[in-house]
């Protein structure tokens, strides 16, 4: 399997650098010896390899493209630590927290190289030489604009107030671009002869409803908390996080009301008094059932965008499934 022989390429690797990349996988402890554990969920893997069988071809044709998403999402993950100061990463000290910020800068550099060496092998898999050269164009376009979203969401912490345009405008970059991705590649390298452009793109529309969705769930869960994912009510209050919660709450907030929330999120500081003022102020402003609306109707459009394709077997079933349970999920 493509997937094992990359991972195997990297385990051969003796410099220590090598080291951080497979503790950050899961694949290995602080000490570089194996172990299996603090991997991630796979999500945009699975959907290249969902949709590549729903545009009919076999799973694993997509096989590389599919390990260069999980790498590309892995870079990300480690810069982000880096830039959020977080200490803590699927229940393990994140690689910054044990080798320092150097190392860890340089290792997300390592791991984006290592998904373009992986989106490479797909002509191992039989994929025709202009269709694989179009698949690296996608996956680099896809991470650059993972980059800007990025650099957005970063800018947006200095601004007071921004619009709720302006947030989705971030997301689609920062959250939906990798996942736009890993559904429009699918298709792409499905088939021996060229590629259903028709078919390619209505799976783009999908992926882009896709990585809305996923974001503002992710969002309502960093302010209201779930069991399933431990992550405590509050928490992007706490950290004066500007996502769709507080976007909302601070655009429609109006006097005393909204002052009072500018000067919270202007603290350095977030006291647990603070965050259960702000949760009340969110309540009486119906905050969470209008990001809730805002997910469903992302959703909406595309399920109707599905139900337009012709998919092969059960796909379009299970492309349903996901989406249903993107807007209920705590994981």
């Amino acid at each position: 399997m493509i997937a094992a022989g990359l991972r195997a390429e990297i385990a051969s690797q003796s410099l220590r650098l090598y080291d951080t990349l497979r503790y950050h996988m899961g694949w290995a402890d602080e000490q570089g010896k194996p172990s299996s554990s603090g991997g991630g969920k796979a999500f945009r893997p699975t959907l290249c390899l969902l949709s590549c069988e729903a545009a009919g071809g076999a799973p694993e044709r997509a096989l590389p493209a599919a390990v260069a998403l999980e790498f590309v999402h892995n870079f990300s993950l480690m810069h982000d630590d880096v830039q959020d100061m977080d200490r803590t990463r699927r229940g393990r000290p994140t690689v910054w927290a044990v080798w320092g910020i150097p190392v860890a800068v340089v290792s997300g550099n390592t791991m984006l190289k290592v998904a373009d060496l992986a989106v490479g092998r797909l002509l191992d898999m039989g994929v025709s030489v202009s269709a694989a050269i179009e698949a690296g164009e996608a996956l680099t376009r896809g991470y650059l604009r993972m980059m800007e979203g990025q650099f957005l969401d970063i800018e947006f912490e200095s601004r007071a107030t921004i619009s709720v345009q302006e947030y989705l405008d971030m997301i689609e970059r920062k959250t939906g671009a990798l996942i736009e991705t890993a559904v429009y590649l699918g298709p792409l390298v499905a088939r021996d002869r060229q590629p259903d452009r028709k078919l390619a793109e209505g799976f783009r529309v999908i992926g882009w409803e896709l990585g809305r969705v996923f974001q503002i769930r992710d969002d309502i869960l960093g302010v209201w908390g779930g069991p399933v994912t431990g992550k405590p009510v509050g928490a992007d209050i706490q950290r004066r996080k500007k996502a769709l919660p507080a976007v909302h709450a601070l655009g429609v907030a109006t006097g005393a009301t909204r002052r009072e929330l500018h000067a919270i999120y202007a603290k350095q500081t977030v006291s647990e008094p603070d965050v259960a003022r702000v949760l009340e102020i969110m309540e009486r402003l119906d905050t969470q059932s209008y990001c809730q609306r805002m997910a469903e109707e992302r959703w909406q459009h595309g399920r109707l965008m599905i139900k337009s394709l012709k998919l092969a077997g059960d796909t379009a079933r299970e492309f349903e499934e996901l989406g249903e349970f993107l807007l209920v999920r705590e994981s």
